[in-house]
């Protein structure tokens, strides 16, 4: 048998040194194996909270008969979230899945927004003005009478409808929105989180593949409706 030569030793100890250097926490690996930790740490939170975090919440697109659930953290104002709308609407046409909307309002008039997209949701029609702030522009400037807005949604306005844009209840789900973004770590919009991943940025038919459990694998009991 062949003895190893110093040539032979020399690469052992390069291939010792390149190990330890990528495994460390600053390295390559390391620093790879630190982010799939922390991605699989915010999954279980998620998985933990995600009942109590849909209770209540009437900010919903889909049949409730849909066997999976993912979250939205959406602003009105996002170019990306306005260029996922069609896609998310074809996600919740096939069926398979329902989106709970979170609103992650990035400016004042996205939060005005996010106060009708609520205020809409208290009359049992969130859908209608979700679409149209997603599909129109006339809100973005200028002086909005959102009233005229709704109206324009198809949403019965009036004395109620601008009570509750200025309400004290609206301003707490707000708040409770960014809370639960906080508490996941949402650090841009949009970005969908379901039992089995998360995706940021403007969403893609293949990003549902990567959301939802299509067989293959043992299934996470979803939210029930």
């Amino acid at each position: 048998m062949k003895r190893p030569g110093i040539h032979d030793i020399g690469l052992a100890v390069c291939f010792v040194l390149l190990a330890v250097i990528a495994l460390r926490p600053t390295g390559v690996v390391g620093g790879r194996l630190r982010e799939w930790n922390a991605e699989r740490q915010l999954l279980a939170l998620y998985r933990e909270e995600r009942r109590q975090a849909a209770a209540g919440r009437g900010s919903v697109l889909g049949s409730g008969a849909a066997p999976q659930v993912i979250f939205e953290f959406s602003d009105y104002q996002c170019p990306f979230c306005r260029f996922s709308h069609e896609t998310v609407k074809g996600w919740v046409a096939s069926g398979e899945v329902r989106v709970v909307l979170v609103h992650v309002p990035l400016s004042d008039r996205s939060a005005q927004a996010a106060r009708a997209a609520i205020c809409a949701e208290v009359e049992g029609m969130f859908p209608r003005m979700h679409d149209y702030l997603m599909t129109n522009g006339d809100w973005q400037t200028g002086e909005v009478d959102w009233e005229s807005i709704a109206v324009a949604a198809d949403i019965p306005a009036g004395t109620s409808f601008a009570r509750c844009m200025a309400s004290a209840a609206t301003a707490e789900r707000l708040a409770r929105d960014a809370a639960l973004a906080d508490r996941w770590r949402v650090t841009g919009t949009p970005t969908f989180v379901s039992a089995r991943a998360r995706v940021g940025g403007a969403a893609t038919q293949g990003d549902l593949k990567k959301l939802i459990d299509r067989g293959g694998r043992a299934p996470i009991p979803d939210i029930a409706p």
